[in-house]
C-alpha cells in the first residue's frame, strides 16, 4: 500500500495529492510520470510527477477529476492509499543551459511544466513562464512558478484575472519586444500547443 499523505483540491475539480512512495521520489526527474491503481481491479491512471520530498519520501501529483476512477481518487484522505504505484516512468526531459526559455503552461498543463522549468532554472537558463487558463478559478501554481521565474505573464481567457487573452497572445508579445527565445516549452490543451508552433 502506497499511503496518501495529502489530499486537497488546488483549484475547480483540480487535485494536489502527495504520495508516500521514498523509491520513486529518490529516482524521478524533471519530464517523468508515474501511473497509480486503486485496488485488485482498479484502472491505471498515469500522472505527471510535480515533485518529491526526499526526506518524507513523497511524491507530488496534481490532476483533474474528468472521468470515473480520477473523480473516486481525488476523494481519498490522508492515510487513504493506491494498491500499486508504479515509477518513475518515461525518458526525463533534456536539461541543459540554453539561455532564455519561455515555459508555457496553460490549464492543467501546468503541472507538468512547473519540474522541466524548475529544472530549467536550476541548469542556468533565464526563465519566462506564460501561464494561462479559462478563468481565475481554474488557474493553477501560480505562487511556485512565481518563485523560480525571472519574469512571469499569467492570462485569462475571459479578463477575470491578469491579463485578459490566451498565452500564445503573451508569447506573441514577447517575441515583438525583440526578446531572444532560445526554447520554447509548452503543455496544455492540443489547440493551444498547436497554436503555439
Amino acid at each position: 500500500m502506497f499511503p496518501v499523505l495529502e489530499s486537497r483540491e488546488i483549484a475547480k475539480n483540480v487535485f494536489l495529492q502527495r504520495i508516500h512512495a521514498p523509491r520513486i521520489a529518490r529516482k524521478r526527474k524533471a519530464g517523468q510520470f508515474l501511473v497509480l491503481r486503486r485496488g485488485e481491479e482498479g484502472e491505471r491512471v498515469p500522472l505527471p510527477i510535480v515533485g518529491s520530498d526526499l526526506g518524507e519520501g513523497s511524491v507530488t501529483v496534481i490532476f483533474q477529476a474528468g472521468g470515473k476512477t480520477t473523480a473516486a481518487v481525488s476523494r481519498l484522505a490522508a492515510g487513504e492509499g493506491y494498491t500499486d504505484v508504479v515509477g518513475p516512468l518515461g525518458r526525463p526531459t533534456h536539461i541543459e543551459n540554453f539561455g532564455t526559455v519561455v515555459g508555457i503552461g496553460g490549464g492543467i498543463g501546468a503541472a507538468p511544466l512547473l519540474p522541466i522549468a524548475s529544472a530549467i532554472k536550476d541548469a542556468g537558463n533565464r526563465l519566462i513562464t506564460v501561464l494561462g487558463a479559462r478563468t481565475r478559478e481554474l488557474l493553477i501554481l501560480e505562487d511556485e512558478m512565481r518563485a523560480i521565474s525571472d519574469e512571469i505573464v499569467v492570462t485569462t481567457d475571459d479578463g477575470s484575472y491578469a491579463a485578459k487573452g490566451f498565452v500564445t497572445t503573451a508569447l506573441q508579445e514577447l517575441i515583438d519586444r525583440g526578446e531572444k527565445i532560445d526554447l520554447c516549452i509548452a503543455i496544455g490543451p492540443l489547440p493551444m500547443m498547436r497554436a503555439v508552433t
